[in-house]
This record gives structure tokens, C-alpha cells and sequence, in this order.
């Protein structure tokens, strides 16, 4: 199973926070005060989560004493996949399937290893999986995350009978 970390967890309930307000008044700013206070989060990381975001191209920020953040990219426009990379960096299901030189070479077993060609194919689904969710329906209490008939659909293709 897929575990992602504190900061990304932050930052998803700081986007949806964000979404939500916005969506009743789009001049409406969010503080990194107002989401540490609203969902008992530590201040500290909320400002940093929301720093990276900024930094990212996500939000923006505005100065002064009623400064804060909003939104400068529509979330149906941001998938999870992509996300998860502004968020954690590049990742992989092993370490093998990776994109980079030094996951390519992080393998003691590579030369012996029978599994690699299957969990890069692996990795590419969940890669895909990931890109066909975007944020818009985390921040949407009445959509359904994922249908399962997606995700049949996705494990489906590419796989030989």
C-alpha cells in the first residue's frame, strides 16, 4: 500500500480548505493560522506545507497583516500523480522501477533479478492511476475518489490474456 507523508497530507487539506473557501468568495485568502487552527495542525509545518506549495506554482501568497494564501491553479487542472511529485518527489513501487540513474542502480540484485521488468509495468499502472485522479475530487465531498469500475478499466489495459 501506498503511504505518503505528513507534509502531503497537510498540503491536500490545505488545497482543500483553500478550494472550498474560494468557491464561495474567489477573493477569499487562507492563512497558514486558519488551516493550523481549523484542523489542529502544527503551525510550524502548516507554514512550511504551505511555503512548498507556493513554491510549486500552486498558490500564491499576499503580504501584509491580512496576507495569506490563495489558489492560482484550479484543482481539476492539477492531478494526484503530479501532486504527489511537487510534494514528494519522484517515487516509485520499488526502487529499481524508478526513473532516475541512481534507482536504476540501487539494486544489489539487479543482474538476478527476474521481477524488475514486472514491477516497472506495475509502477507505470500506478503511475497512471494516480494521473487519471485530480485533486478537484479529493476537494469535492460528493464525488466519488475512485470508482472501481476505473479502476477495473485501468487494470485492465496493458495486460496480456
Amino acid at each position: 500500500m501506498i503511504k505518503f507523508n505528513r507534509t502531503t497530507e497537510y498540503g491536500l487539506m490545505a488545497l482543500r480548505h483553500m478550494s472550498r473557501k474560494q468557491s464561495a468568495d474567489s477573493s477569499e485568502i487562507t492563512s497558514a493560522r486558519e488551516i493550523s487552527d481549523t484542523y489542529g495542525l502544527p503551525f510550524e509545518i502548516t507554514a512550511k506545507t504551505l511555503l512548498r506549495l507556493k513554491d510549486s506554482g500552486l498558490i500564491q501568497s499576499a503580504q501584509g497583516a491580512k496576507g495569506g494564501y490563495t489558489l492560482i491553479r484550479s484543482l481539476d487542472q492539477i492531478s494526484f500523480a503530479e501532486f504527489l511529485v511537487l510534494m514528494e518527489g519522484q517515487q516509485s513501487v520499488v526502487s529499481c522501477a524508478g526513473q532516475t540513474k541512481s534507482d536504476l542502480e540501487a539494486c544489489e540484485y539487479d543482474t538476478r533479478c527476474e521481477i524488475k521488468h514486472v514491477m516497472g509495468r506495475l509502477n507505470e499502472r500506478v503511475t497512471r492511476f494516480l494521473s487519471g485522479i485530480q485533486l478537484a475530487e479529493i476537494a469535492n465531498e460528493s464525488s466519488d475518489l475512485v470508482h472501481i469500475s476505473s479502476f477495473s478499466e485501468m487494470s485492465n489495459k496493458g495486460s496480456s490474456p
